[in-house]
């Protein structure tokens, strides 16, 4: 645990500092906006060609160029007077970027999955060199700032002043967004976008709320957002909970409590001061109590599984199969349901149908789970295929046959001929051994699947002798399930 919690010490010191920035410059959503750019680059990174831990440094470096585009763009869209403001422009770049991001993992099976990894980060596991080269990066950008901190401090404080005075502010700005980018980039992908947000923010915040004093309100954020990573850290190891989201309202906690000290700290009369206190407590326990209240009817976890299934959402229904496995005792109410997911639009759904019926033996499915032998994705003809090898009998056998008699594609049909076989379909050996006297592309193919099951006499043969052995001891063929091969009854 310890290198987590020096993670949120060293991301806390640089944070709180750029804070007192963003605050002064009224720029709060700047930092989600370079976040969700730099996460952006990862992502185009990934997509042409870049794997995630084995190329991490080519993908920070993606990460690092789109993050310092972007310091162009918000160092040029700087309006004198504000005619626009700059909070707005901000805004819609990182609406912009979100969406684009979204639509560029939307046809990644790991989409939802890298969304949730930029949202939270993985502050839990982050690596010992991860925090080395982090602090290194702060620790420069942080000396580069205490160089130039007269200029730094200038355009952000009083950007007018610093601009009459012949000051080169779009310059200024762009390095100023460019140091920021640096260390956005290496923070996202320790703790998310919004983490990292709320080290900007947060304890900056709570600091102006305590002091006027610039040098003790980093003081103040950093000594607070220490003591909060610190006991988020803990208890996210101890219960399992989500670390990120877990500090951010822990911080969002701290926050409340200076906001209640400056406000008593200016009252003019405490006891007023304390009734308005119990006042607003009082219209927080009636809305939450009201919501709490009109909560809607608990269904029992089957029903709502059950209620799930017919969700127009794909992800609730691929949550609903994969809960119902659960309710093995139940079976019979739910078989139904997963039988008519076989048809589901959604090909993970139903390759989880068949998976399902696979694990709860539902023979009776074998007719509908035979349709889908012929379905556009691969994974959902392999689920079938499975699925006939682990419970399938006799009869699931002559259905397979019964496919492949009919089938014009020659590698689907040996596979439903091999599936058969392998389950104790005995006709199938006849249709191989005419595949074999075909003397077709596919012939080798036949012969090594009859090789695997049946007796090793038969391995001697030349394709010659097949059609004189066949007639000799095919009907004394024997399926032995044990041996998961054919034997000649003696």
């Amino acid at each position: 645990m310890i290198w987590p919690l020096v993670s949120c010490l060293v991301l806390t010191g640089i944070h709180v500092y750029l804070g007192v920035h963003v605050i002064a410059r009224k720029v709060i959503f700047v930092d989600l906006a370079l976040a969700q750019i730099a996460a952006l680059g990862t992502v185009v990174g990934v997509l042409l060609g870049y794997e995630v831990g084995k190329d991490a440094n080519a993908l920070y470096l993606y990460s690092l160029a789109f993050t310092i585009f972007g310091a162009f763009v918000f160092s040029i869209t700087r309006m004198k007077a504000e005619r626009v403001p700059h909070e707005a422009i901000i805004g819609i770049v990182y609406a912009v970027t979100f969406a684009t991001t979204i639509l560029m993992l939307s046809k990644s099976a790991l989409g939802p999955q890298e969304i949730d990894h930029i949202i939270k980060g993985e502050l839990l596991w982050v690596q010992p060199h991860t925090v080395v080269k982090t602090a290194i990066i702060y620790a420069l950008v942080g000396l580069f700032h205490f160089i130039f901190r007269k200029k730094f401090m200038a355009i952000s404080i009083n950007p007018e002043e610093a601009d009459s005075s012949g000051m080169n502010v779009r310059f200024w700005d762009f390095l100023f967004y460019m140091s920021f980018g640096f260390v956005i980039t290496s923070s996202v992908a320790i703790a998310g976008v919004f983490l990292v947000f709320s080290y900007l923010v947060i304890p900056s915040v709570g600091a102006m709320l305590l002091s006027n004093k610039l040098s003790t309100r980093l003081i103040i954020g950093w000594v607070a957002g220490s003591i909060i990573s610190f006991v988020g850290v803990k208890l996210s190891w101890n219960t399992g909970l989500p670390t990120s989201p877990l500090v951010v309202v822990l911080l969002a906690c701290g926050l409340i409590l200076a906001g209640l000290y400056d406000y008593f700290k200016h009252a003019e009369k405490i006891l007023i001061a304390a009734r308005n206190l119990a006042g607003a407590i009082g219209v927080f326990i009636i809305f939450f109590g009201g919501v709490y209240f009109f909560r809607a009817h608990q269904e029992e976890p089957l029903e709502h599984a059950m209620h799930m299934l017919a969700s127009p959402m794909g992800t609730d229904r691929l949550t609903a199969l994969s809960y119902l496995e659960s309710f093995h005792e139940n079976k019979s109410q739910w078989i139904p349901l997963v039988i008519e997911k076989l048809t589901d639009e959604d090909a993970q759904v139903r390759k989880s149908a068949v998976t399902l019926l696979q694990h709860a033996q539902a023979r009776d499915a074998f007719p509908k789970i035979s349709e889908l032998i012929h379905d556009k994705s691969d994974d959902v003809r392999n689920a079938v295929l499975e699925t006939f090898l682990v419970m399938g009998d006799h009869n699931a056998a002559e259905l397979l046959i019964t496919k492949a008699s009919s089938e014009e594609d020659p590698e689907l049909q040996l596979e439903l001929l091999r599936t058969a076989l392998s389950i104790g379909g005995k006709e199938a050996v006849q249709i191989l051994i005419e595949i074999i006297n075909a003397e077709g592309i596919f012939s080798e193919d036949a012969r090594e699947i009859l090789n695997n099951k049946l007796p090793d006499n038969f391995k001697e043969l030349t394709n010659e002798e097949i059609p004189e052995w066949w007639k000799k001891y095919g009907g004394g063929l024997e399926w032995d399930g044990t041996m998961k091969m054919f034997k000649v009854r003696e």
